[in-house]
């Protein structure tokens, strides 16, 4: 079966039924899985090649760029707060884009730890999104969540984070997020809950959000979970094998990234992972 990635992060089996979440602690989890293994693969597909994450990776850079274009802030003065920052893919792509003022909040201790290292001009702290998580301020002008919050598989929790990133911007503030927004029933599984879209949305809605706009992270690279894509599912099903080995995820994820950054950029929806761009009114 396929894992999930976190975004930088974590794997989720597709396929299999539900599963009660009470046995899932989520911060040993990552804590153990960032231990192991600190890097794009570690924190993405982690059955499928490295070099096919690498791929996916281009693919997020070039639809995080275009996002930016969509937010009516000042990047040099903004501040910005990470969730679940895993190995800093996004910190650096806020730096790299002028932004001085960034904090990060991850859920393991592992991840805090090599990131205060890797990144010494940012702050980072400990906490779970869905916890209390005042000491880490309410001045942001720019909250994102990176294929992090469906991996809160308590809904009363994700409705709480959800809450807590309000409290957390300033008036007039960003919040940018991806999830799989399926148009059917939702599907859960041990670590990972891919909710339908009236049910995010009602969530953002609850805790106070404007939803602005929708868009696709992925079209055809990422696994199908809308059942709208039931045809996709049957061919990624066939080609998986071969995106677990070096060579074929190489090949195959240079010959999908041209049409991917075009897909990405023309649909309004697709059957996988989709950002949604929300704001805090002012």
């Amino acid at each position: 079966m396929l894992t999930r990635n976190r975004g930088g992060h974590a794997p989720l089996r597709y396929g299999l039924p539900a599963m009660s979440a009470t046995d899932f602690d989520p911060r040993s989890y990552w804590d153990r899985r960032l231990k192991r293994n600190f890097n794009l693969h570690g924190v993405g597909f982690s059955t499928l090649s490295r070099s096919y994450n690498r791929w996916l990776y281009r693919v997020r850079r070039v639809v995080f760029h275009r996002l930016l274009r969509k937010l009516d802030v000042n990047l040099a003065t903004a501040k910005v707060l990470d969730v679940g920052p895993g190995i800093g893919f996004y910190v650096n792509l806020w730096q790299r884009n002028g932004v001085s003022d960034i904090t990060g909040v991850d859920i393991a201790d592992s991840a805090v730890a090599r990131l205060r290292k890797r990144y010494p001009t940012a702050r980072f702290e400990q906490a779970d999104i869905s916890d209390d998580v005042s000491h880490l301020g309410a001045d942001y002008d720019i909250v994102d969540a990176f294929d992090i919050l469906f991996h809160i598989v308590d809904d009363d929790r994700y409705e709480a984070a959800m809450k807590n990133i309000y409290r957390m911007l300033k008036p007039g503030g960003w919040f940018v997020f991806s999830d799989n927004f399926v148009h059917s029933e939702t599907v859960r599984t041990r670590n990972h809950v891919s909710r339908s879209i009236d049910d995010i949305s009602d969530a953002v809605r609850k805790a106070g959000f404007q939803i602005l706009e929708r868009r696709p992270m992925f079209v055809l690279m990422n696994w199908p979970v809308d059942r709208r894509g039931a045809l996709q599912q049957v061919l990624w099903r066939k080609i998986v094998p071969a995106l677990k080995h070096e060579r074929g995820g190489n090949v195959l994820g240079a010959a999908m990234t041209p049409f991917e950054l075009v897909l990405t950029k023309v649909r309004k929806e697709s059957p996988t992972t989709e950002i949604m761009i929300c704001r805090k009114p002012a």
